[in-house]
């Protein structure tokens, strides 16, 4: 359904405000974060209609739960979260949208020549390409390269395998992508230089078992993406300076450095390199930010959600079968998140979810923050329901249980290899 020019506009410069906000209040305090929980709300308030109708049972489904436990705590304890519920989520928020204006400086460009390329070299390249670009543009660096790979109306299997897995092991370390916004909202506390200790290495096992992989189906016949990388400097110098910022001071929020250079970062190359960087962002804020309309809306939910599961485990003392959160339990929890990814619970549920279960356990946040990279990267790419699958299927004749049995093995083997991982972690 296409925008209407107000609401649409009106729900960007909310959004705007959100970013704004979020930043100042994690890295300043100067604002409370409800401050920019509100205008995150009314954006989505705004673009209920608009969003897809799976997206919208989904929510209200988290909405319910959500005001089922901070009903049951309200009547049991005459408190009720309600902070937590508004804006819990928010940083997740305004990072991603901070995020999207990274697009506009930062999308996969093709090489000088025209000339597909094909063969090992290719496949390299491209697993290469889809995981650096994706680590910073997100999905539309996977849709940008399927419709150059593609003969317009499918991808062959190697493509497909190769666009699906390299994007979703960025989610393992990227501080740009959605699970780490998610992971640091949810196991708050978690330093990045532990995650990354964890995720770069895990990613690396991902993409020489994607190689490998496809290699063995017909690497000499593979249809790659003819990448340039020259503009991946700038975003990896902004990685680069929110990664020693935060190790000069921990205080220093990630979610808040991400809200605040990404869009400024952004914007001081557009003053560089346009005639007319106003119009670009201004358009970015009409069209740009509503256009994450459905992951807005399911965030916004999932936070009332994990407000409403907190207030319930406290009232009713619910106890897991074990009693502290180290390797093993990491590793049980993984594969339940993953599981419940394959049968079409989207990330952020899961890990919301799980936070409010685990919390109890006083868990080590680096540790549970690393669960959660890894159980979104492996479920984006395995999950047949995922956001990145169902577009892959609708735009190019692919099957389900196609993305299913092409990548469940490979799932497998990640969980084993994550759950080694854990029994190494510092807090496992």
């Amino acid at each position: 359904m296409p925008f209407k020019p107000v609401p649409a506009t009106v729900a960007g410069l909310a959004l705007t405000a959100c970013i704004a906000l979020s930043a100042v209040a994690s890295l300043t305090g100067a604002v409370p974060l409800l401050a920019a929980g509100l205008p995150a709300w009314l954006a989505g308030v705004i673009l209920w209609r608009d969003v897809p109708r799976r997206v919208r049972i989904q929510s209200s489904v988290l909405l319910a739960v959500g005001a089922l436990g901070l009903g049951v705590g309200f009547f049991a304890e005459g408190a009720v979260d309600w902070r937590t519920a508004v804006a819990g989520n928010a940083l997740l928020i305004a990072m991603l949208g901070a995020v999207s204006f990274l697009r506009l400086i930062a999308v996969p460009p093709a090489a000088a020549s025209a000339q597909v390329p094909l063969g090992r070299r290719s496949l390299a390249t491209t697993l290469a390409g889809v995981h650096l670009f994706g680590s910073v543009v997100n999905l539309p660096t996977v849709f940008i390269m399927a419709r150059r790979m593609s003969d317009g109306r499918t991808l062959s299997r190697q493509q497909a395998i190769t666009l699906v897995r390299g994007f979703g092991s960025a989610a393992f370390w990227s501080p740009f992508f959605a699970a780490m916004a998610a992971a640091l909202t949810y196991a708050p506390g978690a330093r990045l230089p532990t995650l990354l200790a964890f995720g770069v290495p895990l990613a690396l096992v991902a993409l020489l078992i994607t190689f490998r992989d496809v290699s063995a189906l017909d690497a000499e016949g593979f249809v790659g993406y003819p990448i340039n990388f020259s503009s991946l400097w700038l975003p990896g110098l902004l990685a680069l300076t929110i990664l020693l910022a935060h190790s000069w001071r921990p205080s220093l929020s990630v979610l808040g450095l991400i809200a605040l250079l990404a869009p400024t970062v952004t914007a001081a190359a557009l003053l560089i390199n346009q005639r007319h960087p106003a119009r670009t962002l201004a358009d970015h804020v009409r069209s740009g930010l509503p256009a994450m309309r459905g992951e807005l809306v399911l965030f916004l939910s999932a936070g009332v959600m994990a407000a409403g599961l907190m207030s319930l485990v406290a009232v009713t003392g619910l106890a897991l079968p074990f009693e502290r959160f180290g390797g093993p339990q990491a590793g049980l929890l993984l594969a339940l998140l993953v599981g419940l990814a394959i049968v079409g619970v989207h990330p952020v549920i899961g890990v919301a979810a799980a936070a409010a279960v685990v919390a109890p356990l006083d868990p080590d946040p680096s540790l549970l923050a690393s669960c959660f990279l890894a159980a979104w990267g492996i479920g984006v790419a395995v999950s047949p329901l995922s956001a990145l699958n169902l577009a892959l299927q609708g735009a190019y004749a692919l099957q389900p249980l196609q993305i299913l049995r092409w990548n469940l093995p490979y799932a497998a083997i990640m969980i084993a290899v994550a759950a080694g991982l854990f029994m190494l972690h510092p807090g496992g």
